[in-house]
């Protein structure tokens, strides 16, 4: 008896035969973990030269001015006018947490005095001096609020009518509300508007929105993703107004060829509690689609094919899918009958098998695991193609399916690197320094295998704010 003729049991059951298993129930993949939150902060700071610069510059001259007002005269009533009018440079300094301004102005007042007696008038010029100090406080709408008290000093000048002597300063205590409260309404107002925090907290929130490039080939894309903005301040230090403005979010790198749309959300408003600080910690992924590592995979195994039982095994099919525990490989391949030199008794199918996706970091590798068919029901022919193979498919599929990710790891990391330390000329500059890498972790979404990292270092962000060229040929207040 020729021995060759001695085919096993199984061999002969699936010689010339197609096996089909079904198709395997799959879940959802994994969802990735959400990116650390880290905050980022950054420092807006007028000088008070410029806070002086501007007050002179927008200030009106005339300060303050009643007309025809009624006003207590010894025996009568009587009518005042009286201008106050800007007589020199506002000057100030910082302290304490407060501003405070000494106003020069010049004084003309004018009473007309009427009775059955008499009717006449006088007229009367005097210096005063309005010595402020202005609290300053941020509203729920970042609009600055400050509140502006202080005194008036006027020089010592006598308006005399006829038998009648008033002091300049008296005249003036009685039209307090109308002439004192103005000066320090016009101040309160032009202060909040050389201070205009809101402008600068809109320019941050707005620049921690759009996509930074940090990758080539493939393109990867930092999304700051902010979710909160708060404040601290105003403080005054020596000669400058500053606050810190804090922005909490969920930094992440994503791939994609093309810059991501991003819809900017509005400003929201300044809330309290983020800590200022500039540690940084960035979630990195890399990312090797199914469809790529299935490709790697379906040529090794044309190169290198797999024998079971001495037969060989030809994949012309293999796709990866993801499911929430493991992933399944759906396969088509053929086993050629090794007593059929002329392949008219090969035995053709789909078989699906399953394994567990893991990553090792010593080599910075993923890999399928622990493959083992997925049968939800088994007929004559995958029993039989069970009995023959064994688990020398999965076994053998299991050396096709690793895939080295060192480079791609090594690369995004030198790019994320360089990219973030390079300081871009305008707008608002946010820069950092990675300094450590964490190891990288394994999950798989939709599309396929994430090795994930976390970048850490630390982060700066410069309002960049350019100062205003002082204004030539305007103008200077009224002496």
């Amino acid at each position: 008896m020729d021995l060759r003729l001695l085919v096993p049991l199984p061999a002969l059951i699936l010689a010339g035969c197609g096996f089909s298993a079904p198709a395997p129930k799959r879940t959802p993949p994994p969802k990735p973990p959400a990116p650390p939150v880290s905050s980022v902060s950054a420092t807006f700071t007028v000088e008070m030269r410029d806070v002086l610069a501007m007050l002179n510059e927008k200030t009106k001259d005339e300060i303050a001015h009643v007309k025809n007002q009624k006003t207590e005269c010894a025996i009568a009533k009587c009518h005042l006018d009286l201008t106050a009018t800007r007589q020199g440079e506002i000057s100030g300094h910082l302290a304490d947490g407060k501003i405070y301004l000494s106003l020069p102005f010049a004084v003309k007042s004018h009473l007309d005095f009427k009775s059955k007696l008499l009717n006449s008038g006088g007229d009367a010029s005097a210096d005063g001096l309005a010595q402020t100090e202005t609290a300053l406080a941020l509203g729920p709408d970042w609009k600055l609020e400050s509140d502006t008290q202080g005194t008036i000093k006027l020089s010592d000048a006598d308006l005399n009518i006829g038998p009648l002597k008033m002091h300049v300063a008296s005249l003036w205590n009685h039209n307090e509300d109308k002439l004192t409260k103005p000066i320090f309404k016009e101040l309160d107002r032009r202060i909040a508007s050389a201070v205009k925090i809101r402008d600068q907290a809109k320019r941050f929130w707005l620049k921690m929105q759009r996509p930074i490039r940090v990758g080539k080939s493939p393109t990867a894309w930092l999304l700051l993703q902010p979710e909160k903005i708060s404040i601290s301040g105003p403080f005054t230090a020596k000669d400058s107004l500053s606050a810190s403005i804090s922005i909490e979010g969920r930094p992440h790198v994503v791939i994609a060829d093309t810059e991501p749309e991003t819809k900017p959300a509005a400003l929201p408003a300044p809330q309290h509690g983020i800590a200022s600080s500039n540690a940084f910690a960035v979630s990195v992924p890399v990312l090797l689609p199914y469809a790529e590592a299935a490709s790697l995979a379906l040529k090794r195994l044309a190169d290198h094919p797999l024998r079971v039982n001495g037969d060989k095994v030809n994949f012309d099919k293999l796709e990866i899918l993801p499911s929430g525990e493991d992933v399944v490989v759906a396969t088509h391949f053929c086993v050629a009958q090794s007593w059929d030199p002329f392949g008219w008794f090969d035995a053709c199918g789909d078989v699906y098998l399953r394994g567990a996706p893991e990553f090792d970091p010593a080599t910075d590798t993923i890999r399928v695991a622990n493959v083992h068919y997925d049968v939800a029901s088994e007929n004559a022919m995958l029993a039989a193609m069970r009995a023959l193979a064994g688990d020398e498919l999965g076994k053998g599929l299991e050396t096709k399916l690793v895939f080295d990710v060192s480079k791609d790891i090594a690369k995004l990391q030198n790019e994320l690197k360089a990219a973030l330390a390079k300081r871009p000329a305008r707008g608002v500059i946010i820069t950092a320094d990675i300094q450590s890498f964490g190891p990288p972790t394994l999950t798989w979404t939709a599309e396929g295998f994430l090795a994930g990292f976390t970048a850490k270092g630390t982060i700066d962000a410069d309002l960049n704010i350019k100062p205003k060229a002082p204004k030539t040929g305007s103008p200077g207040p009224a002496h």
